[in-house]
């Protein structure tokens, strides 16, 4: 079936309505099982341009496709567009999604509206790819733009339920991040009594996400800015309970291979800057700065880090 898009305003959501013929012909096709209540739709051009967006339930109030037009945007879908539709079957859900604020000024309004986010993102969106990008409405006028940089599992299309864990990477000026980035290391090339541990990672339980509930849906968010250590790990190695650390996968001379790679933790007394995001180039050095927080619940000789970070550095577990 051929049908035509039609951007519109005043939709704060990434989900399409459709028209109430095209409707029917799906709960046809489904005969005595409901449609679920998010479908994911491939929308194809006549020149054979792909689009998945995400249908939960919402009737257009014509006989177009009708999408939000901050939606339409991110993913260059235009207005008067048409196209063949076709429902994406037996997409898996998401464990892991990682994304990144689109500019430095979707950043800082995240910073300001966190909460907020948190509680919006699974309502608004709920099929997502990588390098996709979606905008997120806070507070009605507010909006700021998302690009997802990766999924797991890793396949063409997601999807968001209650439980994914979503990861945020910052998306700093990079005028500030250098700066930081390289006074840190100055700091830490100079100096000869910063405290250095080497550790072994710990698998991460649900203490390292924040859970939000909102309208009976659960949502995980992982806690990417902190590390967990045992507090006799810390006396040991003079550190303190809320310092600024860094953490380096320590590279094995003989081995590039990530499942073997161990955290160096490193203290540091002025950097603010948190490292996030993901990379598929294992021989890239990466490094975090988090804060250290105590736990009893963290062995003696372990750190214990979420596990978006974790993919992040390409550090293997008990490693």
């Amino acid at each position: 079936m051929e049908l035509e898009v039609r951007v519109v305003g005043g939709v704060e959501n990434c989900f399409v309505s459709l028209p109430l013929k095209l409707i029917e012909t799906l709960e046809s096709t489904r005969s005595a099982h409901l449609l679920p209540q998010v479908l994911s739709l491939e929308l194809r051009s006549r020149s054979n341009q792909r689009w998945v967006v995400a249908w939960s339930g919402a009737t257009s109030s014509s006989s177009f496709i009708e999408v939000a037009r901050q939606f339409a945007e991110c993913i260059s879908l235009a207005d008067h567009t048409i196209v063949q539709v076709r429902v994406v079957s037996n997409v898996l859900k998401a464990t892991l999604v990682t994304i990144e604020p689109l500019t430095e000024d979707d950043w800082e309004v995240l910073e300001l509206n966190s909460e907020h986010a948190e509680a919006a993102i699974l309502n608004q969106v709920r099929i997502v790819h990588e390098a996709m990008r979606f905008p997120l409405w806070l507070h009605g006028r507010t909006i700021i733009t998302f690009h997802v940089v990766s999924t797991f599992p890793k396949k063409p299309v997601v999807q968001l339920v209650p439980g994914t864990e979503v990861a945020v990477a910052p998306k700093r000026r990079k005028n500030n991040v250098k700066k930081h980035e390289d006074s840190y290391m100055q700091a830490f090339n100079e100096s000869t009594s910063i405290a250095k541990a080497l550790l072994r990672v710990q698998d991460s339980d649900e203490g390292l996400s924040h859970k939000c509930n909102v309208k009976g849906v659960e949502l995980g968010v992982a806690l990417t800015s902190v590390a967990f250590i045992n507090p006799e790990t810390a006396e040991n190695v003079s550190l303190c309970s809320l310092e600024l650390v860094a953490i380096l996968p320590r590279l094995s001379s003989k081995e590039n291979n990530p499942e073997n790679n161990a955290p160096r933790i490193k203290s540091n007394l002025t950097s603010k800057e948190i490292s996030g995001g993901a990379s598929t180039d294992k021989k890239e050095c990466r490094q975090a700065v988090v804060h250290l927080l105590f736990s009893d619940s963290v062995a003696k000789g372990h750190v214990k880090i979420a596990r978006a970070l974790r993919l992040y550095l390409n550090a293997g577990l008990h490693s």
